[in-house]
C-alpha cells in the first residue's frame, strides 16, 4: 500500500510534522485492514477515511473554503476490473469516499454531483456532518478574502498561481494497493482548491486525471487540478504502465507534468507490487509499507 497526503510546500516544520504523522498512522491503518480482510479495497478505504477524519489534510474535516466560504468536496475510487465512483461538490459528509464507493456498487452510474448527488445522499442513509471547518481553513479563508479586496486575489482569475507563490499545499489525499488476488485500487480525496469559484470540479473525481486504476496499475495525483485534467495525468501513468515498471511510468508522466509547469505529485502501484513517486512540486507527503516490512515515511 501506497498514500500520499498532498503535494506543493510546507509553511512550517510542525505542518511537515503533522503531515508525516498524518501518513504514517494511515497507511498503517490501511494496511492492516488490506492484511487482515486481503481486500484492496477496503485497505484503501480504511486509509482514506482515516484522512478525512484528520484537519490536518485537505479532504473531508479540513477542507478547504470556496469563494464563497462553503465546503464542496471531491473523492473517487477505481480498481482494476475498470469498477468506479465518484463524487464532485460534495457537502456535509465526512467521509466523501464512502459515497464514491456506494455509488460504484449501487448505482450504474460513476460520478455524481449537485441535486442528484443530494438526493442520493439521502436515500442512501448518510449521516450529514455540519462540524466540517476547522479554525486554520478559516483563517486561511480570511487572509484570501483580504486579498482579495485589496485586488492581489482576482475572483474567477489566476487563483492557483497566487496561491502557489505564497507557498500553499494541496494536501489532497490518495491511496493505492494491490492484494492477494492481483486486484488493485486506487482513491483519491479532497476539498478541492482554495478560494475555488463555486460549482469548480477538480481532477480528483475524474477519471484518468486525478484517480486511475486498470489491470496493469493503479493511480492517485495531486496538484493543480486544472493542468492535472488537462494532462489526463494518472491514465498517461497506466499508459505507460504498459511497457514499464511504476516508477519509470511515473518519472515520465513527471518529465511531461514539467514540460507543462504543472505542479503536482503522482504515487502508483503496478500488477507486480512495484511503487512509484514522483512529484514536480517542492514538496510531498507519503508513505508506503510492504508485506513483511515496516513503513516508510516522506
Amino acid at each position: 500500500m501506497l498514500i500520499h497526503g498532498g503535494s506543493g510546500s510546507f509553511n512550517s516544520p510542525e505542518e511537515y510534522s503533522n503531515h508525516r504523522k498524518g501518513v504514517r498512522e494511515a497507511v498503517e491503518s490501511g494496511f492492516s485492514v488490506l492484511a487482515g480482510k486481503r481486500s484492496a479495497l477496503e485497505g484503501v478505504l480504511s486509509a482514506i477515511k482515516l484522512m478525512e477524519e484528520n484537519p490536518t489534510f485537505n479532504c473531508g474535516r479540513g477542507s478547504v473554503l470556496t469563494l464563497k466560504g462553503t465546503i464542496e468536496m471531491d473523492a473517487a475510487i477505481m480498481d482494476s476490473d475498470l469498477n468506479a465512483g465518484a463524487v464532485a461538490g460534495l457537502k456535509d459528509v465526512l467521509h466523501p469516499i464512502e459515497v464514491a464507493k456506494s455509488i460504484m456498487e449501487q448505482t450504474d452510474h460513476v460520478l455524481l454531483s449537485g441535486e442528484g448527488l443530494e438526493e442520493f445522499v439521502k436515500i442512501m442513509g448518510f449521516q450529514r456532518d455540519k462540524d466540517l471547518l476547522v479554525p486554520h481553513r478559516l483563517k486561511q479563508w480570511e487572509e484570501n478574502t483580504a486579498k482579495s479586496k485589496n485586488g492581489e486575489l482576482k475572483r474567477f482569475g489566476r487563483a492557483a498561481e497566487i496561491a502557489a507563490r505564497s507557498g500553499c499545499y494541496y494536501s489532497t489525499v490518495g491511496a493505492v494497493a494491490i492484494d492477494d488476488t492481483g486486484k488493485l485500487v486506487a482513491a483519491t480525496s479532497t476539498g478541492g482548491m482554495t478560494m475555488k469559484a463555486f460549482g469548480r470540479i477538480g481532477d480528483c473525481p475524474i477519471l484518468g486525471a486525478g484517480t486511475y486504476a486498470n489491470n496493469y496499475g493503479a493511480i492517485s495525483a495531486t496538484g493543480h487540478g486544472e493542468k492535472i485534467m488537462k494532462l489526463t495525468l494518472c491514465r498517461l501513468v497506466g499508459f505507460y504502465m504498459e511497457r514499464y515498471p511504476a516508477q519509470k511510468a511515473v518519472d515520465l508522466a513527471i518529465e511531461e507534468a514539467r514540460c507543462f509547469d504543472c505542479e503536482c505529485g503522482l504515487i502508483a502501484l503496478d500488477r507486480f507490487g512495484n511503487i512509484g513517486i514522483g512529484y514536480t512540486a517542492k514538496d510531498m507527503s507519503w508513505a508506503y509499507i510492504k508485506e513483511g516490512k515496516e513503513a516508510v515515511v516522506f
